[in-house]
């Protein structure tokens, strides 16, 4: 398998999964940098290996790191590649073809779906996307069926009955895509009708975008929400979290370099597994993992006055809210099962490896 060490959605599904890995499975990973990820998997008792990649490599770094892929492969000699993400896939499909590995690509997000997706899909054996949205591009002789990322939640978490009155929750990455100062501009046009109002933003800084985290205290000073806006940085354990939240807000937008939209949404998932209603923005996977009106609202990305109206409904109407993150239990507790997930999994990489697909 080949991933990233650094943790975010992707980075947690596979470690999911991995904790539900069939007992008849032997299994390595391969990872493209260092990070917390390299210690969770060997505390599952998995062998990692690291190749580390920085940013995007020159055309001599990339060949490089393909000759020591295809060496490790011959050496490996696997039955089937689990490569997630693009950027794995990428560098594995050169390597696996003259390993003469069967390769599998988790896609998980819609980047680059126009130009990149039709030709990599190829040179794969199969793609597994995570939802239906992110299965659009890939040509269907190397379509298999969505396999989306299991909650990593405990079977019996919920939140309590009793919720805070008014506090909105932001999870992800802090880039600017994720619509963190969305979500502040919401709140401070909701300010004057809900006094009360708080916003939780969870997530760790992000290279690729060191001045957001300075933005996005910016934004809450010049609306007043200063005292009023918390900063986790990343966080384990998103449990606490989110039994301090009214609601789950995922702002998330497509930007100039068009990334942004969710593959699927793992925060919207977790939130709907503890029972707290969800508004997001429109596009991609979203609407896989809420139902818009029942569990949830969607409204379209970039527009914080739309976003601020969704937002009041619930906050309204906690009876309404309430049926909506119970109504969002049901709903992912009946999609989203950690052990039914990874078990579909591992049976379509079982079919690949045994020339099934």
């Amino acid at each position: 398998m080949a991933h990233t060490g650094e943790l975010g959605g992707a980075e947690l599904a596979l470690w999911t999964y991995l904790r539900h890995l069939p007992p008849h499975w032997r299994t390595a990973a391969l990872l493209l940098a260092p990070g917390p990820l390299e210690a969770m998997l060997a505390e599952l008792g998995i062998p990692v290996t690291v190749l580390p990649v920085v940013g995007r490599p020159s055309i001599p770094e990339a060949a490089t790191l393909q000759r020591r892929l295809a060496g490790e492969l011959r050496a490996r000699a696997p039955d089937v590649i689990l490569a997630t993400g693009l950027k794995p896939a990428t560098l594995c499909a050169l390597p696996a073809r003259a390993a003469r590995v069967k390769l599998v690509w988790h896609k998980v997000d819609l980047t680059y779906d126009r130009h990149l997706t039709p030709t990599l899909s190829r040179l794969c054996r199969a793609v597994i996307p995570i939802s239906a949205a992110v299965g659009e591009s890939v040509p269907p002789a190397r379509r298999l069926p969505a396999v989306p990322p299991p909650v990593r939640l405990p079977e019996s978490f919920r939140v309590s009955p009793s919720r805070p009155p008014a506090t909105l929750g932001s999870l992800g990455r802090l880039v600017p895509y994720k619509g963190h100062h969305h979500v502040i501009e919401a709140a401070g046009l909701l300010r004057g009708e809900f006094p009360e109002i708080r916003v939780t933003i969870a997530g760790g800084a992000a290279r690729e975008a060191p001045d957001y985290p300075e933005r996005l205290r910016e934004t809450a000073r010049a609306l007043g929400l200063e005292d009023r806006v918390t900063f986790t940085g990343h966080v384990d354990r998103v449990e606490p979290v989110l039994e301090d939240l009214t609601m789950l807000v995922n702002a998330t937008y497509r930007d100039e370099k068009g990334v942004g939209l969710e593959g699927l949404g793992a925060s919207v998932i977790e939130a709907g597994w503890a029972g707290l209603p969800v508004v997001a923005t429109r596009g991609g996977g979203i609407g896989e993992g809420l139902l818009d009106g029942v569990s949830g609202l969607l409204v379209p990305p970039g527009r914080p006055e739309l976003l601020a109206g969704a937002v009041r409904r619930y906050l309204a109407d906690p009876e309404a809210a309430g049926a909506a993150g119970e109504a969002g239990a049901r709903h992912t507790r009946e999609r989203f099962r950690p052990a039914e997930v990874s078990e579909r999994l591992f049976g379509l990489l079982e079919e690949v490896a045994a020339g099934l697909r």
